[in-house]
């Protein structure tokens, strides 16, 4: 009883949360803004209503933000010269009943172009068919290494304790259903060869269905939204399609035990004033969720761990641990929940126009953001990491209010019902 009452306070708050925030746009959206222009002979009055221009400065927010990423993804990698030998380069993988997929990462880092490299499977000890997998792997293969996870329980563990085994100057971190592609780490080298402190590549879904193609558009969505944001000088760096140094790794302290370890290693490298180089145009690919739960599951498993790490940051900041940098990181991560709580209300006047005959509302706004998607899937379709795009991208305008009630949800579930665990995602879709 005691574990059913926060949660069903927490289900009916978020109908309530919701609700509200569409109440308040809906009334919000109904104000008349009026503005006055005086020229030399006449003045000129204009009124609108709110939402007009609401969705007016968003849909600018989406064209801008989805060209700036489109940009980045079409640019050239010959800006990044690669490097296909030099110092030993450890590639971490860090695996959780991952035994069906695990196989993907190890036999497309064995066909990376980069050499010396080391592939280092770090398994958890409770976990004996990957733990299994991992073995005949690394007794197949002389390049592959299996570890047991001396610190068992968390992936940020068991990628400090593979560093701790190590003693390469060079350490990449990927998942077990990655599928790099052979030039990634020669282009990651390179960069960390010149004053890069961090190389982050990006990692898209396999969109090979329905519900896999509404995860890859999430994460262009996302992408999207981080444009902005890196005009800060922010970047992120994940424990993925991630390279860096030895000495990064140890300037920022590893990888801390939380959520969303990838999150929170992104600011703590921004905090720490490391040089992270985003590319974008290096593109690896990774298994989707193949059901709508499990999408759900993972997305929310994401956003409550950045309200995890969120809480820790304000936490620094009350104790007077925090600088200009801190204040920015904290920003970032408010900006994004609460941008995402906006697109409820912003939906709600979207809905009012809609009512008042403003089809071309809705129409920009969707013609844009499928059109960004397009040319990001224009883009990944030539270079061969994905097949195509399937009719649920024209779902893609519903991500927004999505957002927004998976943010609401996830805030509510941190403060009132989590217990610490996590949703672990079905990767082989049976």
């Amino acid at each position: 009883m005691i574990s059913t009452v926060p949660r069903a306070v927490e289900h009916g708050a978020t109908a309530v949360g919701v609700l509200t925030l569409l109440v308040f746009g809906f009334a919000q959206g109904r104000e008349i803004q009026q503005y006055s222009l005086d020229l030399l002979v006449v003045s000129v009055q204009v009124a609108f209503l709110d939402a007009l221009s609401s969705m007016a400065v968003f849909t600018c927010f989406v064209a801008v933000t989805g060209l700036l990423l489109v940009r980045e993804v079409w640019s050239s990698r010959d800006a990044i010269e690669p490097v296909t030998d030099g110092p030993r380069l450890t590639a971490i993988v860090p695996v959780y009943r991952d035994h069906d997929v695990l196989e993907t990462s190890v036999e497309s880092l064995r066909e990376s172009a980069y050499d010396p490299l080391e592939i280092v499977v770090v398994a958890e000890p409770n976990d004996t068919p990957t733990l299994d997998r991992a073995r005949e792997l690394a007794s197949a293969h002389d390049r592959v290494e299996c570890l047991v996870n001396g610190s068992p329980g968390s992936k940020a563990g068991a990628i400090n304790d593979a560093v701790r085994e190590t003693d390469a100057e060079y350490i990449a971190v990927f998942d077990a259903d990655e599928s790099i592609t052979p030039a990634f780490l020669p282009r990651a080298m390179g960069a960390l060869r010149g004053d890069v402190d961090v190389f982050q590549g990006r990692r898209i879904p396999r969109p090979s269905g329905v519900i896999e193609t509404i995860a890859y558009c999430e994460r262009v969505v996302f992408h999207a939204s981080y444009k902005l944001v890196e005009l800060s000088g922010f970047a992120n760096c994940r424990s993925s399609s991630t390279v860096l140094t030895r000495e990064a790794f140890d300037r920022v302290g590893g990888y801390d035990d939380m959520l969303t370890e990838d999150l929170d290693f992104a600011h703590d490298c921004y905090r720490e004033g490391l040089t992270v180089r985003q590319a974008r145009q290096c593109t690896n690919t990774m298994e989707a969720p193949h059901t709508l739960r499990d999408l759900w599951g993972q997305r929310k498993r994401w956003r409550v761990g950045q309200i995890e790490v969120l809480h820790a940051t304000a936490l620094e900041l009350l104790n007077g641990d925090i600088d200009r940098r801190g204040l920015v990181s904290i920003g970032r991560m408010c900006s994004s929940l609460f941008g995402c709580l906006f697109t409820l209300a912003l939906t709600s006047k979207l809905l009012l126009l809609l009512v008042l005959g403003v089809e071309s509302a809705f129409l920009v706004l969707a013609t844009l953001l499928v059109a960004t998607i397009g040319g990001v899937a224009w883009r990944d379709a030539s270079d061969g990491r994905i097949d195509g795009l399937h009719w649920s991208v024209v779902l893609a305008p519903l991500l927004y209010p999505a957002f927004g009630v998976l943010t609401l949800k996830s805030l509510l579930e941190y403060g009132l019902s989590w217990d610490g665990t996590w949703y672990h995602v079905d990767k082989t879709g049976s």
